[in-house]
């Protein structure tokens, strides 16, 4: 393989879940990858393939929501540019040079621009929320659990039906 090729393969996570025992007690433990949007923190799909890039030309879509940005080009692939920041009233850092984060491939893939780096996660059974905070309707229906972990709460997100039920929200 090219080194060109290795550098722009997406990157595919499987399941990273394990039992271990702490005081006695068996936890699960949990690795994710999260992406933080001000102060709402979603949880990557742990199979999902996700890839990170630079934002580059975007084309505009006509008559479409402010949040649609429009579409890129990645590899021959036309991949819609989402801004969950407009979508969801959220605040944006001035600071921060925005980058597109592409969850999924093909025809199911779609792009969230992002201001932070992806971080790496790791939660236990008592990080896990018995129940959920209220949350945005058009985001609700797509974080089934969530955690805390240091004061943050992380929701697993599941961006395929996101994208699809945004894709019947973009005319105007």
């Amino acid at each position: 393989m090219l080194p060109s090729q290795a550098l722009n393969r997406p990157i595919t996570r499987k399941a990273d879940e394990n039992v271990q025992t702490f005081f006695g007690q068996q936890q699960t433990i949990t690795r994710r990858l999260g992406i933080k949007m001000d102060n709402l923190g979603l949880l990557i799909a742990q199979q999902a393939t996700s890839e990170l890039t630079d934002i580059g030309q975007i084309c505009p879509i006509p008559f479409t929501a402010p949040w649609l940005l429009g579409l890129i080009n990645l590899r021959g692939n036309l991949i819609p540019v989402f801004d969950l920041h407009k979508l969801l009233q959220l605040q944006r850092s001035e600071q921060k040079k925005p980058m597109l984060l592409i969850l999924g491939q093909g025809e199911t893939a779609g792009a969230l621009v992002i201001e932070d780096l992806p971080i790496h996660l790791t939660f236990t059974d008592s990080d896990k929320l018995k129940s959920l905070p209220p949350l945005p309707a058009i985001i609700k229906s797509y974080t089934s659990s969530g955690y805390e972990k240091n004061g943050q709460l992380w929701f697993n997100f599941d961006h395929k039906g996101f994208f699809e039920s945004l894709a019947t929200k973009v005319a105007l």
